[in-house]
């Protein structure tokens, strides 16, 4: 893969260069779990984890903090503010099993950046560098930063806190080339990728408008980072990973048949079902079964039952119609 080349953060190896990113009531174990199925990740990151949220127990930790045999390495993500806490919640997710504790310093949601957590923190290249410290002297897995461009277009901090960062303690870095601004809107801005892996001797992951592995092999011959990581597009498409590899070592790949889907979706199903509540289960079966079909000819039949279905039962039932009338 002469575009693929394995790096390592501290002593965790990410082969192939690929990561799945961490995103909000869609990576959970069982979507890890099924991504890595389908070939190509070299890492995968939690969804975010609220460190107070942890320590107070007003979530099932069990749930969110769950590592499956398969799926190293894996990273568990947390959000929080203060150090001492955010210390203490990393001790939690390192005996959990997590390879690397990953710290959120890009969500740009108010209900996270209000707590001056998430995107917030780069308003803040000091406070960054005292919670990443903190952590990183608490644990001893590696420590990365998810972390955007700045606050706005015109408080790009991202060289300064990175380099603060580094400074602190952290092996590894992942910037998504928007703004907490920006949101999920605009233009990623690439360049910002390359400028961040020309400032720091650390490994970098960029993110950010990545929706096809034309679009991976890209950013890596135009950014010089270390690693691709990828969110939106490897939900709608789960196979982007393996494709990127074929690609890159044969020039071509395969486009997933709806064959390949209904299967995926029944591998998840059961996934979901075994190990999540009811009320949840049936949530993210809704979720996943709109992603995985968008697009997909002679679903939207299908799609319209997603809120009708009030019990996971209902939902596999409406699924496996669809499917029969597929194979």
């Amino acid at each position: 893969m002469s575009e693929l080349k394995p790096f390592s953060i501290g002593a965790v190896t990410i082969a192939p260069p690929l990561a799945l990113a961490p995103m909000a009531g869609l990576t959970d174990v069982t979507f890890r779990r099924v991504v890595r199925s389908c070939g190509g990740v070299g890492l995968a990151v939690s969804e975010i984890v609220s460190a107070e949220g942890l320590l107070r127990g007003t979530f099932d930790a069990e749930e969110y903090l769950a590592i499956a045999p398969d799926e190293h390495p894996v990273a568990l993500q947390l959000s929080g503010s203060d150090p001492a806490r955010m210390a203490e919640a990393a001790k939690v997710c390192e005996q959990q099993g997590a390879d690397l504790i990953d710290l959120n310093m890009g969500c740009p949601a108010p209900k996270v950046t209000k707590g001056f957590c998430g995107s917030a923190l780069l308003r803040d290249p000091a406070a960054a560098a005292v919670l990443a410290g903190a952590v990183a002297r608490a644990v001893s897995v590696p420590v990365t930063v998810k972390m955007r461009l700045g606050w706005s277009g015109r408080l790009l901090t991202f060289v300064e806190v990175a380099k603060a960062l580094e400074e602190a303690g952290v092996a590894g870095l992942c910037l998504h080339a928007r703004t907490r601004e920006q949101g999920y809107s605009g233009r990623a801005d690439w360049a910002r990728i390359a400028e961040l892996k020309a400032a720091v001797a650390l490994p970098v992951f960029g993110n950010g408008d990545v929706h096809t592995p034309e679009d991976i092999l890209r950013m890596f011959r135009e950014t010089g980072c270390d690693g691709v990581m990828v969110g939106r597009a490897a939900v709608k498409d789960p196979w982007i990973f393996r494709q990127t590899c074929d690609l890159a070592t044969t020039g071509r790949y395969r486009e997933a048949t709806t064959a390949d889907r209904v299967a995926l979706i029944r591998v998840h199903f059961r996934e979901i079902l075994a190990s999540s509540r009811p009320g949840l289960a049936l949530h993210r079966m809704k979720t996943f079964l709109g992603k995985y079909t968008h697009g997909v000819a002679d679903a939207h039949p299908l799609r319209a039952t997603l809120n009708a279905s009030k019990e996971p039962a209902a939902l596999l039932a409406a699924f496996e119609e669809w499917a029969q009338a597929q194979a």
